[in-house]
């Protein structure tokens, strides 16, 4: 994945910032919307959030 693609459009948040996220130890959507804030406003994300991790998990 881009590590530059717009996973929250709400607040700007890119796979990249994810990524460093769960790399700090996020490995949750709770733990990613409180360290980025992605998935807060609207919560349209929160799927591409769950497939992030996902991959990241492998």
């Amino acid at each position: 994945m881009d590590r530059e693609q717009v996973i929250c459009p709400c607040l700007d948040v890119t796979a990249g910032q994810i990524m460093d996220a769960y790399e700090e130890g996020a490995t949750t959507v709770d733990a990613i919307k409180e360290i980025t804030g992605a998935g807060t406003v609207c919560g349209a994300c929160i799927d591409e959030i769950e497939d992030l991790l996902s991959e990241l998990k492998g």
